[in-house]
C-alpha cells in the first residue's frame, strides 16, 4: 500500500506546473470554507460581487401595500436603551433594513448602505434593526468605520413587515404605503436606488 510520501511523490511528478497550482488554489480554498473565520470574509466577498448586478426597483403604485396605524406602533429600543415606536417616522420615507453582524449577505450591503445614508440621511429615515446585543453592534460599527442609526426590536414585528430571512430590506413612502419589499443584499447606492429615493421624497 502506497505510503503518503509515496502519493505525494507521484502527484509531484504526474501534475504540471499550472495544475499543481491549481490543487494548491483548491484546497486552501476549501480549508478556508471550513474554518468559520475565513469562510464569512470569502462569504462576504462573495456577496459584495453579487451586489453589482443587484439593484432594487420600484413596483407600480398600484400594487403597494398601505400600513395601518396599529403597525406602526411597533416598539423598538434605540442605541441609547429608550424606547420608541414606529410612528416617530410617520409621514416620512423610511429605509427599513433587518440585518445582524453575523450575516454575510448583510455585511456585503453595509458600505452601500452607509453611503446611501450619507447622500439621503436628512430626507430619509434609515432605521436598522437588529437582535443582537448593542455592544456587539457597537464594537462592530466602530472597526469597520459605521455612522448608521440601528434600532433593536423590543416588540413583535408587524405582520405586514414579517420576514423569513436576512437581510430584509423595506421601503415605506411618505403617507405608509409599502413600496418596496427586498429579501437579500442588494445595491442601495445604485442609480436605480437614488431615483426611487427622489422620487419618494419629492
Amino acid at each position: 500500500m502506497a505510503t503518503l510520501k509515496d502519493r505525494f511523490a507521484h502527484w509531484k511528478k504526474s501534475r504540471s506546473g499550472w495544475k499543481k497550482a491549481g490543487d494548491i488554489f483548491f484546497w486552501v480554498l476549501l480549508v478556508l470554507l471550513i474554518l468559520p473565520g475565513p469562510r464569512k470574509v470569502i462569504s462576504t466577498a462573495v456577496n459584495r460581487i453579487v451586489l453589482l448586478v443587484r439593484n432594487p426597483s420600484m413596483p407600480g403604485s398600484s400594487s403597494r401595500i398601505q400600513l395601518q396605524p396599529d403597525d406602526y406602533q411597533w416598539m423598538l429600543k434605540d442605541a441609547g436603551g429608550g424606547i420608541i415606536s414606529m410612528d416617530r417616522f410617520t409621514g416620512q420615507v423610511v429605509f427599513l433594513n433587518f440585518w445582524a453582524t453575523w450575516c454575510p449577505p448583510c455585511v456585503a450591503e453595509l458600505p452601500e448602505i452607509q453611503r446611501a445614508y450619507d447622500r439621503y440621511g436628512d430626507r430619509v429615515a434609515f432605521v436598522l434593526v437588529t437582535g443582537e446585543e448593542p455592544e456587539r453592534v457597537r464594537r462592530f460599527f466602530e472597526k469597520h468605520g459605521y455612522r448608521l442609526p440601528v434600532y433593536y426590536q423590543a416588540g413583535p414585528v408587524p405582520e405586514v413587515l414579517a420576514h423569513n430571512s436576512i437581510p430584509t430590506t423595506f421601503i415605506l413612502s411618505r403617507d405608509g404605503k409599502l413600496v418596496l419589499k427586498k429579501t437579500g443584499a442588494a445595491n442601495w447606492d445604485s442609480g436605480a436606488t437614488s431615483r426611487m429615493f427622489e422620487k419618494l421624497i419629492r
